[in-house]
């Protein structure tokens, strides 16, 4: 563990939940590994570089997560629960080491992995400025339609395959009227006159 991500603070001075690694149950499941007596290795990389990993193995009602912290070994049972789903079925949950709380997601912040609250992680998003907030959001407006980010890239003249008309039009003024908003914000905070 540490290494990346670790360090990865914002204006507030609050650790990010992007900056730690996260341990997500869906994708446990999704994977296949929570079968009891199965272990397997999970790993956090970007680009192909492999920047961490731990051991698992599970149980019926827990994981017994093995990782190196600063050099020394830890050994962390986590358990986890399930919740009826309103249509049948059921829905797997983690259950926070520390205070108990139900969650998909721990974290890999300190020596322990824990849920976001007990590490006082926020997300990076809830310190952006409104108008950086609207840019990200017509970004990944942009990413829908097949759309390079930035304002200043042009979108695209054709719609993508699958998608309906309609919803591409909307979304196309969806991203300009944002962006346009942006724009005028930015404008004004450099001292430029938008009439």
């Amino acid at each position: 563990m540490g290494g990346w991500g670790s360090g990865r603070w914002q204006r507030n001075g609050k650790p990010t939940a992007e900056g730690a690694l996260p341990l997500d149950i869906r994708k446990l499941k999704q994977a296949k590994v929570l079968t009891p007596g199965c272990t397997f290795s999970w790993q956090w990389s970007t680009g192909g570089n492999v920047h961490a990993s731990i051991g698992a193995v599970a149980y019926q009602d827990h994981l017994m997560l093995r990782y190196s912290h600063r050099g020394e070994s830890v050994e962390q049972k986590v358990y986890y629960t399930w919740t009826s789903c309103n249509y049948g079925g059921e829905r797997i949950w983690f259950s926070c080491p520390f205070c108990g709380r139900r969650c998909a997601v721990i974290y890999g912040a300190g020596k322990y992995f824990a849920c976001r609250k007990c590490y006082n992680l926020t997300y990076e998003t809830s310190n952006e400025s409104k108008r950086d907030r609207r840019f990200s959001k017509a970004n990944r407006l942009r990413k829908k339609i097949g759309a390079k980010p930035g304002c200043l890239n042009p979108l695209p003249i054709f719609k993508p395959k699958g998608m309906h008309e309609k919803t591409w039009q909307k979304i196309r003024c969806q991203i300009q009227t944002i962006e346009y908003r942006g724009l005028i914000d930015l404008g004004r905070m450099i001292g430029v006159n938008s009439d």
